[in-house]
């Protein structure tokens, strides 16, 4: 084994671990506020990158530009938005004082869901997408080529840290958002509609 292949091989981890990373600090936030364990969160991801897998290269039709491709991941994103916003006024917020045991199963059945709605819209088979107009190329790192999505994606996860640090510590959003995971009887209390 040479050094080039367990570079390549660290950087891949690195931007698996970059992804995970982003779902899962939406995941703790969503738990950390609402204390539901929410399963259907990564149905929700996989429906997003199913949107924009649809939505995408639908826009791109029109003209192959960067603007439209990323204008359809934030459509895709806003439309999974939405989506959750319904679960969580249909579903959620009537589960919120029922014992954990019951959020899990009403949360597996949205996932039980939204798997069938996927497979019956999608069908089984892998869809691949387009990629980002600028990260269609791979790095030359070490004689050795290396996706530059996968590159972005390393970056991507501590922008997002980044990001989440500074509205936790710096904004009255993030300071509600501390405050509702640690006592969320007393933020109610002091005036704050949850």
């Amino acid at each position: 084994m040479d050094l080039s292949f367990l570079v390549i091989q660290g950087l891949s981890g690195l931007a698996s671990a970059s992804a995970l990373f982003v779902i899962a600090s939406g995941l703790t936030i969503v738990f950390g506020v609402t204390r539901i364990v929410n399963f259907a969160h990564g149905s929700f991801y996989m429906l997003g990158a199913y949107m924009a897998v649809t939505i995408v290269p639908w826009l791109l039709e029109f003209d192959r530009s960067p603007t439209l491709f990323f204008l359809g991941v934030f459509l895709s994103a806003a439309v999974v938005g939405i989506l959750g916003v319904v679960m969580e006024v249909v579903l959620l917020r009537r589960i919120y004082k029922v014992p954990e045991l019951f959020q899990l199963l009403a949360t597996f059945g949205v996932v039980l869901i939204v798997q069938d709605v996927v497979l019956k819209i999608w069908g089984p088979v892998d869809i691949t997408g387009p990629r980002a107009p600028s990260m269609r190329h791979g790095i030359e790192i070490l004689g050795q080529r290396f996706p530059a999505y996968e590159l972005f994606l390393i970056f991507v996860g501590p922008a997002v840290l980044g990001a989440l640090l500074l509205i936790m510590h710096k904004t009255r959003f993030g300071v509600l958002i501390r405050a509702a995971t640690q006592d969320r009887e007393m933020v109610g209390a002091l005036g704050v509609n949850q």
